[in-house]
């Protein structure tokens, strides 16, 4: 009766921990605050590093699996500079949505062996940017696409949060993101040279939530 007893008491216990790990809760996606500091390259400089301005934003991150996610971002900084006789402190607003690649599997799960709470990561996708620019006819808010690219790395704090370092670099398909007509084709290269474009440099710190918990049967996803 004894033995009986045990063995039903193993049983049981055995069930219960098999069931825990399979309802084990994933997160299919985060949302989180970005802040850093920001440059441009442009016709008003053309040195890495100079004149950096402060940035924030917000992040939405949506998960596939262990290595890709899309990535919707907003930024706002400005850019400034001396250029032409001209003085400008720019504000730009800067919208992405990329696809992310993780390096590793950026998981925390003990019966996947080559998970890792950290991960180096890539992103490309495409975005736009909202500027004011001035010129003859007056001053009106701009918006022009941009190519954004980067990398970055990530940690795991606990169950819910992360925490992103990100560098982006964002090619503007215009000349203008000093917000003067003054600066704009300076060097007489607009339509000939890809490379005149100006080009927004943004490096962040983000923390990020998990959201969207849904029961998932890991299990299967090793």
């Amino acid at each position: 009766m004894t033995f009986k007893i045990i063995r039903i008491s193993i049983v049981a216990f055995s069930v219960f921990f098999v069931g825990s790990i399979v309802a084990q809760n994933k997160f299919r996606a985060e949302i989180g605050i970005l802040g850093g500091g920001s440059f441009y390259l442009g016709d008003a400089n053309n040195q890495l590093f100079t004149n950096n301005q402060p940035s924030f934003g917000l992040i939405y991150r949506q998960k596939f699996d262990t290595r890709l996610a899309i990535t919707g971002t907003w930024n706002k900084t400005n850019v400034l500079g001396t250029g032409a006789g001209v003085t400008f402190d720019n504000p730009i607003n800067a919208i992405d949505l990329c696809g992310e690649f993780n390096f590793s599997d950026y998981d925390d799960k003990i019966y996947k062996p080559n998970s890792k709470k950290n991960s180096l990561f890539i992103f490309a996708g495409i975005g736009g940017m909202f500027f004011p620019y001035t010129n003859f006819s007056g001053t009106k808010t701009n918006f022009m696409f941009s190519y954004p690219i980067g990398v970055g790395y990530k940690f795991m704090l606990g169950e819910r949060f992360h925490l992103n370092f990100i560098w982006s670099q964002r090619l503007l398909l215009t000349d203008k993101m000093e917000g003067a007509s003054q600066l704009n084709n300076a060097n007489k290269l607009n339509g000939s040279n890809i490379f005149n474009n100006d080009v927004l440099s943004t490096f962040s710190i983000g923390l990020t939530y998990n959201i969207w918990k849904k029961q998932c049967d890991c299990l299967h996803n090793k």
